[in-house]
């Protein structure tokens, strides 16, 4: 049994954060404050829910560290990374060094808001795993010290309703060599055909051909080296309040199976996002 919960969030990476926070604040998402990390070259925006989250992070001091953003960034926004939950990053090191991986940490990374008045510094434990642990994205674990604070009750509130991340679609030449990778991290009993299944959310990983009927009557075509995170899926409390959010700030959200609404990369810095009940 993996010390593992799911996916604790996911990473956007954007070329401008200020243009990141509205565009996402045009999909009805409610930002933090901005957060810059101490002795690190990245900051972000963070769309706080009631499991998971999404964190739209850039570079904001090239001069200091920033774990190759720049490289990402030079194949345009989009979906680069999952960090996985676990409420101790002893446990998770443990779990993880035992099914043959190499992880290293945990080690304390800290945050600060930007907060007017005064800032608010926030505490993390991450357990890093190495590069292609999980071929085409970053993976590590994220343990929080400072729960209540990065989830204040008005950062919960959004105008789409949405209350979770679901799931996240990875398109892969070769489906086998990424399952394999998430059946050492999870456990083989997650692997269920093309799905992982991770105790929280559903991870698809699927070639690129299926992605149509994944995403129909939207641009589907990654924009990055394969394998790579394409999509992610957003549970809301009521998809027709999330569509009326969506419609009165322009937005034009595609049907998509099972009645949810799509949104194409186009409109979501590179990331087809799609929201259901």
């Amino acid at each position: 049994m993996s010390a593992l919960f799911g996916v604790d969030h996911v990473q956007v990476v954007v070329r401008d954060l200020e243009m990141a926070k509205r565009t996402w604040a045009r999909l009805g998402f409610t930002p933090t404050p901005r957060g810059r990390h101490l002795n690190r070259g990245s900051g972000n925006y963070c769309l706080m829910l009631r499991e998971g989250y999404i964190e739209l992070i850039g570079v904001v001091d090239p001069a200091l560290p920033t774990s190759n953003l720049d490289a990402h960034l030079s194949h345009g926004p989009g979906l680069i990374g999952l960090a996985f939950g676990a409420s101790s990053g002893v446990a998770a090191a443990r779990d993880l060094a035992a099914a043959g991986l190499k992880p290293t940490g945990p080690t304390r990374l800290e945050r600060v808001l930007e907060r007017d008045g005064s800032d608010a510094r926030l505490a993390f434990d991450i357990v890093d795993l190495p590069d292609g642990t999980i071929p085409g994205f970053r993976s590590f674990v994220c343990c929080h010290l400072s729960e209540k604070e990065v989830r204040e009750p008005a950062w919960l509130e959004h105008p789409n309703g949405a209350v979770a991340t679901s799931g996240f679609v990875v398109a892969a030449a070769d489906p086998k060599p990424v399952l394999d990778a998430f059946g050492r991290v999870f456990g083989p009993e997650a692997i269920r055909g093309r799905t992982v299944e991770t105790g929280r959310e559903r991870i698809e990983v699927v070639t690129p051909g299926a992605l149509d009927t994944i995403y129909p009557g939207v641009r589907a075509r990654p924009g990055r080296p394969l394998p790579c995170l394409v999509g992610m899926s957003v549970r809301v409390d009521d998809l027709k309040r999330c569509k009326a959010a969506l419609e009165s700030t322009g937005v034009d959200p595609r049907p998509g199976p099972g009645g949810s609404l799509l949104v194409p990369m186009e409109e979501a810095t590179g990331t087809i996002v799609a929201f259901h009940a």
